[in-house]
């Protein structure tokens, strides 16, 4: 092969890596100028580029991929881990905490929390989030006038940060059954399907990764719904809604429509695309509710649900009905989807009273980093990413084998270590498309 087809190539080398779906010893990937993968291979070739970038002695992965994100809400970490007077510590205390500070912030301060919250995604291996962004006008539910405003500041941080964003707008119309938005959630409506449509076809225009994001059953009536579910199916979008998250939510649910939150979605159509839904949480199903999420996707949040007291994800009951997994970092108070990714497998353990749970052909370990990198690509309908394969953007993170945690131990651990043990602080290179971030 000529030098001159290499002229604007560059390949990169590591100790161990995942190259497609195969664990190689000295993994090689070579990337073009756009920050394509071009080609890959175990050991350095013969006939590569002059310049190859030799990280050492690090594990290669491909980028992770946070699946859900409420980016603002990493201003309230810390702020609601005390008991207040009469407060009943729960998931509704929670959320009047989190309005408040919804209803505090202006355009730039959206834009700041998210830069924060995206520059310590980046640090920690993620490289595409998916955000699930509802809040969208003045704190009264007067709109900007660029009634975008506000995803334009999550787009603006990303794009300073580096990462990739799936922007998840979310659309929400009321607090529940036959209830009018509460004032704290004004900011959040658009008032009606059409109005938000309209903010959707100006993204779209523009070239924007966009998904749609009925927010849960509760905000959202069933007409709308099915609104929703036609615009995605015609445009071919993902489509993405807390599920279950509550037992409170599904009771709701069934007085209003005598329905699970699932089977409402089914009947809605939002399920009517295989691959195309992802119910985040998913934690109080029953079986039906299993059955008809087959082939779709259930992103979990482990740090979140824990936090909130929400339950267990049956993460080994979704896969067994063919339901893709995904993590997400949610409420943002945890920013490391190794963590997600561990305490998926042990939140199991807790409650099956035994070890390697999520263990199939493949062992835990690698089960594991295919639901953070190949399971969050799939819900965010990105099948370009969480793959180190040609004909993909170069979005890797590596983790250093020298570091603390995986200091001395043997190299044949070191994957098992991180994933089931470790955290992302031993992440310290980060690409996307080719680009160092890190």
């Amino acid at each position: 092969m000529s030098q001159e087809l290499h002229d604007d190539r560059v390949g990169y080398l590591a100790a161990w890596g995942l190259l497609g779906d195969a664990w190689v010893e000295r993994p090689y990937v070579e990337v073009d100028g756009r920050g394509v993968i071009v080609r890959t291979a175990a050991g350095r070739p013969a006939d590569a580029p002059t310049v190859v970038h030799d990280l050492g002695r690090r594990l290669l992965y491909p980028g992770l991929v946070n699946a859900h994100s409420h980016a603002f809400q990493r201003a309230i970490r810390g702020g609601t881990h005390r008991r207040g007077h009469g407060d009943p510590s729960s998931f509704w205390s929670w959320r009047e905490a989190m309005y408040r500070v919804a209803s505090s912030l202006g355009p730039e301060e959206v834009y700041a929390v998210t830069r924060r919250c995206y520059a310590e995604m980046l640090r920690a291996g993620i490289t595409c989030v998916g955000e699930f962004h509802y809040l969208h006008h003045a704190p009264d539910g007067t709109p900007y006038a660029d009634a975008n405003e506000l995803s334009r500041q999550i787009l603006r941080a990303g794009a300073e940060v580096g990462i990739r964003v799936v922007l998840l707008e979310v659309y929400y119309e009321r607090a529940g059954a036959d209830r009018p938005p509460l004032p704290e959630q004004r900011r959040f409506c658009d008032g009606t399907v059409d109005r938000y449509l309209v903010r959707i076809d100006a993204l779209r225009s523009e070239g924007h990764a966009i998904g749609l994001a009925p927010h849960s059953v509760r905000a959202v009536p069933l007409a709308a719904l099915r609104e929703l579910a036609d615009y995605a199916r015609t445009h071919d979008l993902v489509l993405h809604a807390h599920v279950s998250e509550q037992g409170r939510e599904n009771e709701e649910c069934r007085a209003e429509h005598g329905l699970t939150p699932t089977e409402v979605f089914a009947e809605a159509g939002c399920l009517a695309r295989p691959g195309s839904f992802t119910a985040v949480h998913a934690i109080h199903l029953e079986d039906r509710d299993h059955a008809l999420l087959a082939g779709h996707n259930v992103c979990a949040c482990p740090t979140t649900e824990a936090d909130l007291g929400d339950g267990i994800i049956p993460a080994p009951r979704h896969r067994q009905h063919g339901t893709g997994l995904a993590l997400g970092s949610d409420s943002n108070a945890v920013i490391d989807l190794v963590q997600e990714a561990r305490l998926l497998e042990m939140h199991e353990r807790l409650r099956a009273q035994a070890r390697l749970c999520l263990a199939g052909p493949e062992p835990v370990a690698r089960t594991l980093l295919d639901i953070a990198t190949l399971g969050g690509a799939r819900a965010l309908g990105r099948p370009e990413l969480g793959r180190l394969a040609p004909g993909n953007p170069f979005d890797a993170c590596a983790a250093d084998l020298d570091h603390p945690h995986l200091a001395d131990l043997p190299d044949d651990q070191a994957h098992d270590a991180l994933w089931l043990s470790g955290t992302a602080a031993a992440i310290d290179r980060v690409f996307v498309g080719g680009v160092r971030r890190r």
